[in-house]
C-alpha cells in the first residue's frame, strides 16, 4: 500500500514550475556561454592571423563566422569596431595580391628557409615536393592551397598564405618522412599479415596477395594506420633490399592498374599490385 504524499498539491505544482524555470535559465546561460566561447575563439584566431600577416586566413574565418559577426554588430559588441578595421585592411591587401605573380618566388624562398625540397619542374598553380610525392595546387579564385600525395587526395585545403602553407607541408613531411623505420620489424609485420590473408583465402604459402588487401587489413587492425606512411615504409624496404625472413624472400609484383596498385617512392618509380614470398 502506497503511503499518502504529505506535500500539498499546490506546493508540488510550484516546485515543478520553479524547476522548469531553472532549466530554462540554465539553458539561456549555457547558450550565452557557448556564444562567448565562439567569440573568444574568433578573436583569438583573428589576432594570431593578424600578428602573422595571414590575410587569407583572416578573410576565411570572417566568412565562416558571418552569422556570429552579424549578431555582434547587432549587439554593438565592443570588439566589432576592431574586427571591421582588420577586415577592411585584409580585403584591401587581398585585392592587391595576384597569386600567379607573387606565389612562385615567395614559395621558393619560404621552402629554402624551411629546408623543403621543392621540385624543379614545379609550375604555378601546381607544385611538387619530394620527387613528386607531394602535389600542391593553388586555387587562384578561392585563394586556397590544397596538398595531396600518392595515397591521399586531400591532406589539407587551407587559405593560401605562404607561411601557413609551408608550415602545413612541413608537418605532413615530418609525419611521413621523419618517422623511425625498422626494416626487420616492418618485414615481419608484412609477413604476418600476408600469411593471415593466405589462410583466410585458403591459399598456400607462396601465393600472391594484392597489396591493397594488406593495407585494408592493417587499417582494421592497426590503430592510427595511414596508407601513405605504409607506402614510404614499403619503399624504404624495397630500396634497401633486406627482403628475407625465415627462409622466405619477399617480392613485389608489378601492375599497370593504377587503381589497385601502389606507386613506390623509389627510383625508378613503379606500380606494384601484389606481394609474394618465395622460398629461398
Amino acid at each position: 500500500m502506497t503511503a499518502a504524499n504529505p506535500f500539498p498539491e499546490s506546493t508540488l505544482q510550484i516546485a515543478q514550475e520553479q524547476a522548469a524555470n531553472a532549466t530554462q535559465e540554465a539553458q539561456k546561460i549555457q547558450l550565452k556561454a557557448d556564444k562567448a566561447t565562439r567569440i573568444q575563439k574568433l578573436l583569438e584566431n583573428i589576432t594570431i592571423f593578424a600578428i602573422r600577416g595571414w590575410i587569407f586566413h583572416i578573410l576565411n574565418v570572417i566568412s565562416k563566422e558571418k552569422t556570429l559577426l552579424d549578431e555582434m554588430r547587432h549587439e554593438n559588441h565592443p570588439a566589432i569596431t576592431l574586427l571591421n578595421e582588420i577586415f577592411q585592411i585584409a580585403q584591401e591587401k587581398a585585392a592587391s595580391i595576384k597569386l600567379y605573380i607573387s606565389f612562385p618566388s615567395e614559395l621558393e624562398k619560404a621552402c629554402a628557409t624551411a629546408n623543403l625540397s621543392l621540385d624543379r619542374d614545379a609550375r604555378h598553380p601546381k607544385y611538387n615536393f619530394e620527387r613528386g610525392f607531394f602535389q600542391l595546387y593553388i586555387d587562384e579564385h578561392n585563394k586556397t592551397a590544397k596538398l595531396s600525395n600518392f595515397e591521399s587526395n586531400k591532406l589539407f585545403n587551407i587559405p593560401a598564405d605562404i607561411e601557413a602553407v609551408v608550415e602545413a607541408i612541413q608537418q605532413e613531411h615530418k609525419r611521413i618522412f621523419e618517422r623511425p623505420f625498422d626494416d626487420k620489424k616492418f618485414l615481419k609485420k608484412l609477413r604476418s599479415h600476408y600469411l593471415a590473408l593466405l589462410k583466410a583465402n585458403k591459399q598456400k604459402d607462396g601465393g600472391s596477395v594484392p597489396i591493397r588487401h594488406i593495407t585494408r587489413r592493417l587499417g582494421k587492425n592497426e590503430k592510427g594506420f595511414r596508407t601513405d606512411e605504409f607506402l614510404i615504409d614499403l619503399s624504404h624496404l624495397v630500396e634497401q633490399g633486406e627482403l628475407e625472413i625465415d627462409g622466405w624472400r619477399m617480392d613485389c609484383q608489378q601492375t599497370k592498374d593504377t587503381t589497385q596498385g601502389m606507386y613506390l617512392h623509389i627510383e625508378p618509380k613503379r606500380y606494384i599490385g601484389s606481394l609474394v614470398f618465395k622460398k629461398v
